[in-house]
């Protein structure tokens, strides 16, 4: 193998690593969205069952 082709090689190798790790990137910021979303849900949930509980005197 020339140098040329050896070189080409593993440009394209670290684009193909660079492409997976801008990949697992947007993964992360999507994981991280979801688990803000989910946050919210649970503290929606807490809040309305202390007030149900509030309003029926226990």
């Amino acid at each position: 193998m020339s140098y040329a082709a050896g070189n080409r090689c593993k440009v394209s190798r670290m684009t193909d690593e660079e492409r997976e790790l801008a990949r697992c990137k947007q993964e992360i910021a999507r994981l991280k969205q979801l688990v803000v979303q989910l946050s919210e849900l649970v503290l929606r949930n807490v809040a309305e069952n202390t007030e149900e509980r509030k309003s029926q005197g226990g």
